[in-house]
């Protein structure tokens, strides 16, 4: 989550850098209108396997290759978000901009041991009792809608801020369910018993069948969801500075996303109540396709997916959940070697949920052209991954590009990298003398 936008920092003159620091000002001298959907866009995952540890080419799968490749927990982190409405304009000591994106993070983590049973299937637990462990998961997903505002306040300093008014749309929140395998003495049942409970909040209607005991959600949209409703509202707030002692030197600090949301609206309490259930008259094994009792893993999945629906009780949320964003503090420094090129570092740390992120960057820009820009960086992760990155902006009389990534491998060779992400955006430029 430390990469989401920071690699726009190291773009001289791009409008989006106040992603990462709203104290920094439009210096393309013109009216910044965003390309619809295409104005900033940017995607991250960061897994502790590369993809293709589970995928293959062909997108076949293999969860023996894919256990194999896990240590003692898996983990997993993703991160999207699209710029739906951008503009930015500089006026005086003043730059005001406004922006409204669509934004959405989760993350995952489980024991080993849960893909085992996976990998297996029922047949080989019949008979035991076996402690599987725990999963986590989260997903959040919200649409923010940010007016900003930098001035300069003399000539070597410049401030920003901008506020957000947030709103909920999906929110789903497990911590550390508990699975486990029970066998009783006769050995003609196995029971798969999850333990735990989990929060949902979104877009749907919750139906009881009080007969079976058997809960379903079925979609709730309305025209209004595609517009600003006042419910599960949140707030949060980017602050930003810019310090520059000379012509050649700049320091900049920024603290962004800074707030949270609350999640009431069609919002559920849910919790595994009952274990499913295995006969020993329908035992399947899912790790030798030419052998008895096979079924292949992915079916073995959606059967329990249909069976979630039997085993929970679902109750309306009788209180607000509030959840948090994942802040991020950067810090910053750049220094103009000539008048084409400049180095810098950035540090980049990510506080969510009691966890901390670090993304450390060197980094080189330089122009080729007066119009064309590239820039490389290293980007040293949590002090343990080291991530080569590149960037390349184009800025002409009507309309500027720009592209930037932290991994190159991660953007060349998806599958077989723990780290990947890509930020890009279209900007039209428009005078306004």
């Amino acid at each position: 989550m430390a990469q989401e936008t920071a690699a726009l920092y190291h773009f001289s003159g791009l409008p989006q850098s106040a992603f990462v620091n709203p104290a920094i000002h439009n210096t393309t001298g013109k009216l910044v209108i965003g390309m619809p959907l295409f104005s900033g866009v940017y995607g991250t995952w960061n897994s502790s396997v590369p993809l293709n540890s589970l995928f293959s080419r062909g997108f076949s799968y293999s969860f023996s290759r894919f256990y194999n490749a896990l240590g003692e927990q898996g983990s997993a982190r993703a991160n999207a978000g699209v710029t739906v409405f951008y503009a930015s304009l500089k006026h005086q000591d003043y730059t005001f901009s406004l922006s409204v994106s669509e934004r959405g993070f989760g993350a995952g983590q489980f024991d080993r041991e849960i893909v085992r049973f996976i990998r297996d299937g029922t047949l080989e637990f019949f008979g035991k009792n076996e402690d599987l462990g725990t999963a986590s998961f989260f997903f959040r997903h919200y649409r923010e809608l940010a007016p900003g505002i930098s001035k300069q306040i003399w000539e070597g300093l410049d401030i920003g801020i901008r506020p957000k008014v947030l709103f909920g749309k999906l929110n789903f929140e497990m911590e550390e369910m508990h699975l486990s395998v029970e066998s009783p003495g006769d050995n003609d049942k196995m029971f798969l018993k999850p333990e735990g409970s989990f929060k949902l909040s979104g877009p749907f209607n919750h139906k009881l069948d009080t007969v079976f005991r058997f809960s379903s959600f079925t979609a709730g949209v309305s025209p209004g969801d595609y517009f600003f409703q006042l419910r599960n509202l949140g707030v949060g707030v980017d602050f930003g500075m810019v310090y520059r002692p000379n012509k050649f030197a700049e320091w900049s600090f920024s603290i962004t996303d800074a707030g949270l949301i609350g999640f009431r609206h069609n919002s559920f309490d849910t919790e595994f109540t009952r274990p499913v259930i295995y006969s020993e008259n329908r035992p399947y094994q899912s790790h030798a396709p030419d052998e008895d009792f096979y079924l292949e893993p992915r079916e073995a999945l959606k059967a329990f997916g249909d069976s979630v629906s039997y085993i929970i009780d679902v109750n309306d949320a009788e209180k607000r959940n509030y959840s948090a964003l994942p802040m991020k503090i950067h810090a910053a420094a750049k220094f103009r070697f000539s008048e084409n090129t400049t180095l810098g570092a950035s540090n980049q740390v990510t506080l969510f949920s009691n966890k901390t992120q670090n993304s450390f960057t060197p980094f080189v820009e330089t122009f080729f052209f007066p119009n064309l820009g590239m820039y490389g960086s290293l980007t040293l992760m949590n002090f343990s991954a080291v991530l080569p990155g590149f960037g390349l902006t184009y800025t002409g009389d009507f309309l500027q590009f720009y592209l930037a990534g932290n991994n190159i491998s991660g953007i060349f060779q998806p599958a077989s990298a723990k780290h990947v992400n890509l930020c890009l955006g279209i900007n039209f430029l428009f005078k306004t003398k």
